[in-house]
């Protein structure tokens, strides 16, 4: 089948794009893949060979997803297949990320002080002395126990073979409502992670080797992921540890920021009449 598509598809490029007829590339059932459509989602490509390549894995693709979309169309009711209210929701959350995406652009707003630092690191940054120093990359998420995304969240966090795509889905779902840490790029000393979460994470991490688990503390649910660890002797560098710290702690401002925000913003529209509360009726 391969062979045949770039066969097709080689044609084309070699006419060009004045074809009278738009011909069909490929077919599932009643659905049908027209060369203007391939040819509008190909990227440029300096060679004829890469192009064909991406066109060759576009129509497997759409060829995939028609064959399972009808397979499902075919298998589930009518109310299996009305998504409308969820497809809403999903929106209103794109919408509600974009708009908060949009106002926190301004790193100022998550500068960290001298004070906040001192404070933060409560030790003497000048200290040299040679130690083993445990380090991890990770992730967390940290909601409170009774929250009605624990589900979710944990399905998506703990999904490792699909895991680009459920940080997507992550970030959409948390950004407005939940603190969380889902950089891959730090490296952070785990005293300070046990510091701020208060939770014995070397424990966990080098003697049961584990890569993911959740634990309760305070009130909350945390969800860690390991994404590397590894121990070794080093001196104290003051630099990296301040480094780490305003990371975290920006971590916490924008946190904090997200959520004084959209009180903010309810109150006012509260005060210009433009948000109403009346109440729960009688029954």
């Amino acid at each position: 089948m391969k062979n045949v598509i770039i066969s097709i598809l080689s044609v084309f490029l070699l006419l060009g794009c004045n074809h009278t007829k738009d011909a069909p590339i490929a077919k599932v059932f009643h659905h049908n893949l027209y060369f203007s459509e391939v040819l509008n989602n190909t990227p440029f490509f300096t060679s004829k060979e890469d192009s064909l390549l991406f066109m060759e894995q576009y129509i497997d693709e759409w060829i995939m997803r028609k064959t399972l979309l009808s397979y499902a169309k075919k298998s589930l009711s009518q109310k299996e297949q009305n998504f409308n209210s969820k497809i809403e929701l999903y929106k209103e959350q794109l919408l509600i990320n974009e708009y908060l995406q949009k106002i926190i652009r301004d790193s100022s707003l998550y500068l960290v002080t001298n004070n906040e630092l001192t404070n933060f690191l409560n030790k003497d940054i000048q200290d040299e002395t040679p130690e083993y120093r445990e380090m991890v990359k990770l992730n967390y998420i940290k909601l409170s126990v009774g929250s009605k995304h624990n589900k979710k969240v944990k399905e998506l966090f703990f999904d490792v073979n699909n895991r680009v795509n459920a940080l997507k889905q992550l970030e959409i779902l948390c950004a407005d409502t939940i603190e969380y840490y889902l950089d891959s790029e730090h490296w952070f000393y785990v005293d300070f992670i046990e510091n701020e979460l208060l939770f014995p994470f070397s424990e966990k991490i080098f003697f049961e080797n584990k890569e993911q688990f959740e634990f309760i503390q305070g009130g909350y649910r945390y969800y860690v992921v390991i994404l590397d660890k590894k121990r070794q002797l080093q001196t104290r560098n003051a630099f990296e540890d301040r480094k780490m710290a305003i990371s975290l702690l920006q971590q916490e401002k924008k946190t904090s920021f997200y959520r004084n925000f959209q009180d903010s913003l309810v109150r006012k529209s509260l005060s210009e009449k433009n948000v109403f509360r009346f109440g729960l009726p009688n029954y």
